[in-house]
């Protein structure tokens, strides 16, 4: 890649890379792009050569996160590089008795005041867990192809190429499972079109600031 290369670094946090432009919903961070990651990125289709997203995919429920990674990967040009990381939910389960409750819950469900002085609201909430193949399998249905997948401690860090550009309207079929609905009185399964249709009424319907 060249100089004029766009990488976008999703959810920066404190870490900011040279060369990238580095995104963050939190003020206090001092991104380069002050903007929320789980609405439209400010970018053209395939119009970006590489995204980081470390620690932050997890922070989407089951629904959101077919939204929010849609236009992660609309951005990313063919041939493009995407590099996620993610809590190995596997291998922290494994270790329960290891850590003690207290420090289990954390891992859990995470940490909303980061460094106990950036308030960090939704986004310190973890809201669905991966394993190596789940994360594979999920990134392929947008197209993404795994060229390098690894575990790093409590993490799972995937290295992905796009292989294809999925719309949208391609992926609106996909069946989400739901266990809790199946076992109770709602739909065993339910399209994304449907989930994004949910979504979309629930936020029309939150109060305005």
């Amino acid at each position: 890649m060249n100089d004029e290369a766009l990488r976008l670094h999703l959810g920066c946090g404190f870490t900011h890379h040279p060369g990238w432009v580095n995104i963050d919903a939190v003020a206090s961070f001092q991104p380069d792009v002050l903007h929320d990651v789980s609405q439209p990125l400010p970018y053209d289709d395939l119009s970006v050569d590489e995204i980081l997203a470390e620690d932050i995919l997890e922070h989407f429920d089951k629904y959101q996160r077919y939204v929010v990674f849609y236009d992660w990967s609309r951005v990313l040009k063919i041939g493009g590089c995407i590099t996620l990381q993610v809590p190995n939910f596997k291998k922290i389960l494994f270790r329960y008795f290891k850590f003690g409750y207290d420090n289990f819950v954390d891992f859990i469900f995470g940490e909303n005041l980061l460094a106990a002085k950036h308030y960090i609201g939704h986004y310190g909430n973890h809201k669905w867990g991966y394993s190596r193949d789940t994360l594979k399998d999920f990134v392929k249905v947008f197209g993404i192809e795994t060229t390098d997948i690894t575990e790093k401690g409590l993490n799972i860090r995937l290295v992905g190429k796009k292989q294809k550009h999925v719309r949208l309207s391609e992926l609106d079929e996909i069946a989400i499972p739901s266990v809790a609905n199946r076992s109770g009185e709602g739909q065993p399964e339910v399209s994304l079109q449907y989930a994004r249709k949910k979504i979309q009424e629930f936020s029309a319907a939150q109060p305005k600031p």
